[in-house]
């Protein structure tokens, strides 16, 4: 699985990638990361935390959905 990761990546809306790592702990930690960097250009707090989120969701359903392709891949 470990091959296919390396070139993977997710796409933000805001057209950022980030690559997809193997360790779910550290793809944790970019996506907080990328998802912090919206936070700060965002105006309005409350509005924030709801984009924020929605965002971080989104993130987390490609790493997902990518991560079951690889598998697929691998075990037919």
């Amino acid at each position: 699985m470990r091959k296919h990761l390396g070139m993977a990546k997710v796409r933000c809306i805001c057209g950022d990638e980030i690559l997809l790592l193997p360790d779910l702990k550290e793809m944790g930690k970019a996506i907080d990361d990328h998802v912090d960097m919206h936070i700060k250009n965002l105006k309005a707090p409350r509005c924030s935390a709801v984009k924020a989120e929605n965002l971080r969701l989104d993130l987390i359903a490609q790493v997902f959905r990518l991560i079951s392709q690889v598998e697929e891949e691998e075990n037919p």
